[in-house]
């Protein structure tokens, strides 16, 4: 995975330093969503931020209209690319906007009066590629850089970063931008802007514009369109449905909730509208009512799996740090000269498994240079696999102590050369981290499944 690094010195240092000395409870839990917004657009100019809070995580969404310096279709004509990080180094402006945003997110988590764990940023490229940058942190980290508990390097270590790819952004693009157009141009020229010829403009006022008639005639440029709910599903290697909740306003006149349905093609450079579908008409009494759809196509059943621009899940403590550690170990591997002179293949992932006896598994996907000196008990015990495994285990004690997390009874570790499974006491753990036990030594004790 490809590291922004000037973004997570400047950006998550920026983090590590905010929110005042004050610990007032200044924005209350109930109005956090609307604070945050607020500070965004009156602070910093940064008008279309989303705010979702899901349990004790807030996740915090940052539309841009660039996100990387590169561009990446000229990038890719004329091959000047230095290395991979230059590609995907964020511009200056999306960078000042991230770190504003993560400014907002501390400030406003360290003055309110609930108690949040972990906070998300997801920074996303909506007009071109549909890149995304996601941070998720702990709050109680933020709490203890700043009272020099944890280094600023420590710190950084503890933000888990990630390069996505949201296509939903990409797909979702020509609906959002028709619902703007809809309420700031006139209508024949939407048209032609999104159907050209296809269809008249009678039929496009009877789409959009016939649902909101109510006994006298509709001015369609006095209608404005807020998109309240929007998500889709593929539905062939070139094709997407988007459906759409707008709400629908005009001054003097009662909103209207509507919903459609959109058939986005993906068979050009862009995604384009080829069809819409609306959920709703006006009857022959004059009264909004629902279209009936054939069971095949009830895709309110399950627009539950359709996926998002931005949805928040809440984080746990066990997975955060099983995704942190996996990470911690890969920079260990790749920085390590002795493993990357004895391993020809090296990965190390953890994770963890909630139930009635949590614990955490450390897989590794490896293959060692030297086939001649393997034990002829396990590969486990050979000498530089001893070392790698001293490592990963070394930083699984430290990070787990770290944060007090005693949620977990034991740590497994699988060889992928091998079908048996090493299972680790929390106990000889323990002892492994004070020194008093090697790892050999725990290894060695009968406890193979």
């Amino acid at each position: 995975m490809v590291k922004p690094t000037r973004f997570l010195f400047f950006g998550l240092l920026m983090v590590a330093l905010s929110g005042s000395g004050c610990q007032q409870q200044s924005y209350p839990s109930d109005k956090l969503e609307d604070s945050l917004r607020e500070i965004c657009r009156k602070e910093y100019g940064i008008q279309d931020v989303k705010v979702q809070i899901a349990g004790d995580t807030i996740g915090v969404y940052l539309p841009l209209q660039k996100l990387f310096a590169s561009d990446f279709k000229e990038t890719a004509i004329t091959g000047k690319v230095r290395n991979l990080e230059t590609l995907f180094e964020p511009s200056p402006e999306a960078l000042e906007k991230v770190e504003d945003v993560l400014f907002s997110i501390s400030r406003v988590l360290l003055s309110t009066d609930k108690e949040f764990k972990f906070y998300m940023l997801e920074a996303t490229d909506v007009e071109k590629t549909g890149m995304q940058l996601a941070l998720t942190g702990f709050v109680d980290d933020i709490k203890r850089v700043r009272v020099w508990d944890i280094s600023r390097n420590e710190y950084r270590k503890r933000v888990i970063h990630e390069l996505r790819h949201n296509r939903a952004v990409l797909w979702h693009r020509p609906v959002n931008r028709f619902f703007k157009d809809l309420g700031a141009l006139g209508l024949d020229e939407v048209r032609k802007k999104y159907f050209g010829e296809k269809i008249s403009d009678t039929v496009l006022e009877e789409l959009l514009f016939a649902p909101l008639a109510e006994g006298e005639p509709v001015k369609t440029h006095a209608w404005k369109w807020d998109i309240r709910d929007i998500r889709s599903a593929q539905v062939h290697r070139r094709e997407v449905l988007v459906y759409t909740k707008v709400l629908a306003e005009a001054p003097g006149v009662t909103p209207h909730e509507l919903e459609y349905l959109f058939l986005v093609s993906l068979s050009e450079e862009h995604a384009r509208i080829v069809r819409i579908i609306p959920f709703q008409f006006r009857n022959a009494e004059g009264k909004l009512e629902r279209i009936s759809f054939p069971p095949e196509l009830q895709i309110h059943q399950n627009l539950d799996e359709w996926e998002r621009e931005f949805s928040v899940e809440e984080v746990h403590l066990g997975d955060f740090l099983a995704q942190q550690l996996t990470r911690r170990v890969e920079a260990m591997v790749e920085s390590d000269e002795r493993i990357q002179n004895t391993f020809r293949e090296r990965k190390v992932s953890f994770e963890y498994h909630d139930g009635a006896k949590p614990y955490f598994s450390m897989s590794l996907n490896t293959a060692l240079r030297d086939f001649n000196n393997y034990s002829r008990t396990s590969l486990v015990f050979h000498e530089d696999m001893l070392y790698l495994l001293n490592l990963a285990s070394k930083e699984f004690v430290d990070v787990v102590r770290s944060y007090q997390f005693g949620d977990y009874t034991y740590l497994t570790l699988r060889l992928s050369q091998e079908p048996d499974e090493w299972v680790l006491g929390r106990d000889d753990l323990e002892l492994f981290r004070q020194g008093k036990m090697d790892l050999q030594g725990i290894l060695s004790l009968p406890r193979l499944h």
